[in-house]
């Protein structure tokens, strides 16, 4: 590897999601080891952090799916890799992709990609353009379940995948600074109180991270006669069309003041530690951050049973009930999702303290930073020791 690299990293926005948290994480890694951090995007929360460390921002409407914008987009990237003398580029997205990968070509450099999630394959026409992830020097897939669906869907030779999990930022995930203030900051902030039986379900508001099962499921828990509970649908709002129809049905359902909706929430430590239980029951994740950073902060999880949920989660029949950090329950089933809710919250405190402990043992010690960073490292100067050789 170069004594000093520029890597350029493509995303379409830097919100506060998990492939733009992971381009967060491994633009502090480079500029730390000594490199220089480059990512390109069109903007949002968390580019400003960029500069925090030294890393640099650069402006451009990556997140554009028009042809002649992915096009206009590759020409603006190339011109960027010769001023900067950029030597690899890493896209994390499609669109982007499109536009990394034309510009690796013309400038000849090194070409990362991260498959981040499962996506929809409705068509030849779609399968192509999510092919592009797929067409990179190395692609890094975020979990096992997302390097076998590689390796099937494209016939991507073993030799150019990486499984690089996601992982959590150990100093904003600690347990000892969750100060007594912090957490009553927290629950005023999501709008709950001491006694309150909450579930957290946390991603962007949309149809895709299934808040609808988790109404329907809740619907159901109050004709059982549940109650005392607090829906927080933590994340930011991507598709208020959405949001009102989540609240309409959750009202007819009778269940609408359950619902709390904070947007996005920047102490998810705290909101996760006051949480009874976590909710991950997406449809597509390629390795669910929510899921890994709520197990670290000890809270019992429920997943579904589509993509990588139990990589991430220990449940059975996996493992022993008595090995377990939470349960799994098949993808869109509200009525599984509300007999695993009820029956978790019927658990004892010490039940529930136990399967707290055995899943932040088990994120604590496979979702690491130090993992996600080196083994990222580690494929940047494999593609370049590949071209070396090459020429």
């Amino acid at each position: 590897m170069p004594e000093r690299l520029t890597v350029l990293q493509v995303i379409p926005r830097m919100r506060a999601g998990g492939a733009e948290l992971g381009c967060l994480q491994i633009a502090e890694a480079l500029v730390k080891k000594g490199h220089r951090a480059l990512v390109a995007s069109q903007g949002g929360r968390l580019a400003d952090r960029l500069a925090e460390f030294g890393a640099e921002h650069i402006t451009l409407p990556l997140a554009t799916k028009n042809p002649l914008g992915i096009l206009s987009n590759s020409r603006a990237l190339a011109a960027i890799i010769t001023r900067d003398k950029v030597d690899i580029i890493h896209a994390r997205s499609r669109a982007p992709a499109w536009s990394a990968l034309a510009a690796a070509r013309k400038t000849d450099i090194a070409f990362v990609t991260t498959y981040h999630s499962e996506y929809s394959e409705k068509n030849r026409i779609k399968n192509w353009y999510n092919g592009v992830m797929a067409r990179s020097d190395m692609v890094i897939a975020v979990s096992d379940y997302m390097a076998h669906l590689i390796r099937t869907r494209y016939a991507t030779p073993e030799e150019r995948i990486a499984v690089i999990h996601r992982a959590f930022d150990p100093e904003r995930f600690d347990l000892a600074s969750l100060t007594p203030e912090r957490l009553d900051e927290v629950r005023r902030l999501l709008g709950t109180k001491p006694g309150d039986r909450v579930l957290t379900l946390a991603g962007r508001i949309t149809p895709r991270k299934a808040q609808q099962y988790l109404v329907e499921a809740l619907g159901l828990l109050k004709t059982r006669g549940q109650g005392n509970i607090v829906a927080v649908l933590a994340g930011e709002i991507e598709k208020p069309e959405f949001k009102d129809k989540l609240e309409a049905e959750a009202k007819r359902l009778g269940v609408l003041d359950w619902l709390r909706f904070p947007g996005h929430v920047a102490d998810m430590p705290a909101a996760y530690r006051v949480s009874d239980i976590s909710l991950n029951i997406s449809e597509q994740e390629g390795l669910p951050r929510v899921a890994i950073e709520s197990q670290v902060m000890g809270v019992p999880l429920i997943v579904s049973d589509t993509g990588p949920g139990r990589e991430v989660a220990l449940t059975e029949p996996d493992v022993p009930r008595d090995s377990a950090s939470g349960l799994r329950v098949p993808y869109a089933d509200a009525k599984a999702l509300a007999d695993a809710i009820e029956a978790m919250l019927a658990w004892s405190p010490e039940k529930r303290a136990a399967y707290g402990k055995r899943g932040s043992d088990h994120a604590r010690s496979r979702f690491t930073l130090e993992q996600l960073t080196s083994k990222t490292l580690d494929v940047y100067e494999r593609v370049l020791a590949r071209r070396r050789n090459r020429n």
